[in-house]
């Protein structure tokens, strides 16, 4: 009895191990799940504190120059991965903190991307003028990334100008200096 037993069991082991010898064939497969975040940050590079001056005149009758009330030594830089809900993206700006002095205008214009990075960059909204409230200054980002640092992304060039409204040179006022916050934020369209 012990020796059919043996043997029962010995042909059922035999026979186990033949049906998953027989489920194996020449190929075989499995999954692999893939996930992307969602990504919209940026940051600026290059300088983070901007000067912008107003020149005296070197003659009486003439009036406070602004030619030279520019900067450039800001980059914006961004990585931003969009779906199918969120296929596009901007970058708008505003002053945050304090306002621009009496009489004057204070704009920034975005430059176009400087072809470091890769994918579906924004463009320049041209030159914006800068208030309290979000202006668009780089619109269309898509899935892309501008690179980091100082010449990668789009350089910002601020211009300080007089107001061209009449009257708005009376309103200048030397004990006005000011420093201001400027906020750039990307969001979704």
């Amino acid at each position: 009895m012990k020796r059919k037993l043996f043997a029962l069991a010995a042909l059922g082991v035999a026979f186990a191990f033949n049906a998953n010898a027989q489920a194996d064939d020449a190929d075989d497969d499995h999954t692999v799940a893939i996930s992307f975040p969602e990504v919209a940050i940026l940051d600026l590079e290059g300088s983070t504190s901007v000067s912008l001056s107003v020149e005296a005149p070197t003659e009486a009758g003439e009036a406070v120059s602004f030619a030279n009330a520019t900067n450039n030594d800001v980059w914006l830089n961004y990585s931003s991965i969009t779906g199918t809900s969120e296929t596009s993206r901007t970058v708008s700006a505003k002053i945050s903190n304090n306002s621009v002095p009496s009489g004057m205008l204070l704009k920034v214009t975005a430059g176009a991307d400087a072809g470091n990075g890769d994918g579906t960059m924004g463009s320049s909204a041209g030159q914006v003028t800068l208030t309290s409230v979000d202006q668009t200054v780089i619109s269309g980002i898509g899935s892309a990334y501008t690179a980091d640092g100082a010449n990668n992304g789009h350089n910002l060039t601020y211009a300080l100008e007089l107001d061209p409204t009449a009257g708005s040179y009376a309103q200048i006022d030397f004990d006005e200096d000011v420093t201001l916050t400027i906020t750039y934020t990307i969001s979704n369209n």
